[in-house]
């Protein structure tokens, strides 16, 4: 596992009150700049830890978590937008077939969608839905419930569409269900390139984040990081988290500084008594 990423506030900051609808938790420019800086360091980490390669195809990224209500489509949908703002060709592709969200985000319905085009009931582009205000950005709904759904995942199907979305797209963000409720997540694991873990602060359990690192584990997941979303630090509680957020970012900067000028100062003491030897 490479990160351990926090996402202070989560879709409460982005959202303007408790009663918004879905589509009011999209990231935007107009967000704060707290969740901007926050999308933007998991992108961050995400690029760091699965750099992309001159002329290689697109990367595939699969959101997961262990339980529902973790905010794991949320997360998803913000860091495609996230990625579509640097100008990256982005597709995301809602693979929760027994219960997907993406569609709600973007006030569209779930059918047709992945399972309708698995079924060759329609087309890949006929499913394919682009925003008017980001030509980056494109998503595929979930599709009509299927009584087989981990079949349907682990299918040649969909192995053949997702080979298809890496020759157009620079990366394909796979929403899956929660693994601890259903094993769905795990039919995709051998065709995606990393695997992201989306946990809520006070809200998961670290024994089920254990035992559901430790299903991926087995299954032979690359394992990217880990995404504590709705993280509250104690000092945010009692103040502004803009000011916080400055003044953690200071102190840090400022501790490294103070522990690069003693290792200059050990190294400078080294070469004084390695010429008076």
């Amino acid at each position: 596992m490479s990160f351990l990423q926090k996402l202070f506030g989560g879709a409460d900051r982005i959202a303007k009150n408790k009663t918004s609808r879905r589509n009011d938790y999209l990231v935007t420019e107009n967000v704060s700049f707290a969740t901007m800086e926050a999308f933007r360091h998991l992108k961050a980490s995400l690029s760091v830890s699965m750099p992309r390669e001159t002329g290689k195809k697109g990367t595939t990224i699969m959101m997961t978590s262990a339980c529902p209500a973790d905010g794991k489509t949320m997360v998803a949908v913000n860091i495609a937008l996230t990625y579509a703002m640097s100008n990256a060709k982005i597709v995301l592709v809602d693979a929760d077939v027994r219960k997907g969200r993406v569609a709600r985000y973007f006030r569209k319905k779930s059918a047709p969608g992945l399972t309708d085009c698995l079924a060759g009931q329609v087309t890949l582009e006929e499913v394919t839905h682009k925003l008017p205000e980001n030509e980056n950005f494109s998503y595929i709904t979930c599709g009509t419930h299927s009584p087989r759904p981990y079949e349907l995942l682990e299918s040649e199907e969909m192995k053949a569409l997702l080979n298809k979305l890496k020759e157009t797209y620079d990366y394909i963000i796979i929403d899956t269900p929660p693994v601890l409720l259903i094993p769905d997540a795990l039919a995709l694991v051998p065709e995606v390139d990393g695997t992201v873990v989306v946990c809520r602060h006070e809200v998961s359990f670290v024994s089920d984040i254990a035992k559901t690192l430790n299903t991926l584990s087995f299954a032979k997941a690359n394992v990217l990081g880990v995404v504590v979303n709705d993280y509250t630090s104690a000092e945010k509680k009692g103040g502004y988290y803009g000011k916080y957020y400055y003044y953690e970012y200071a102190e840090a900067m400022a501790k490294t500084d103070e522990e690069e000028a003693a290792a200059d100062q050990t190294d400078a003491t080294t070469d004084d008594a390695e010429k008076k030897d």
